[in-house]
């Protein structure tokens, strides 16, 4: 991998690290008022959670791929 590739592959860790932690306390946030408990609410926190990083994917469909990463 080249120096370039690296730093944007850094950048991108960064990005979603603090993404996805963001995205856990906005799911927990807004099924406050949905009655759930225990490991149900795990299991239903992670599906949402996996059904808006599926939404987030599926709209990117237009999205360019930058080719000189590695050159």
């Amino acid at each position: 991998m080249t120096k370039k590739a690296q730093t944007l592959n850094d950048i991108a860790d960064g990005i979603a690290d603090v993404t996805l932690e963001l995205m856990h306390d906005t799911v927990d946030w807004q099924l406050e008022d949905f009655e759930q408990d225990g490991e149900d609410y795990e299991v239903l926190h992670q599906n949402v959670l996996k059904l808006a990083i599926k939404k987030m994917h599926e709209s990117m469909t237009g999205y360019k791929t930058y080719t000189s990463i590695n050159r």
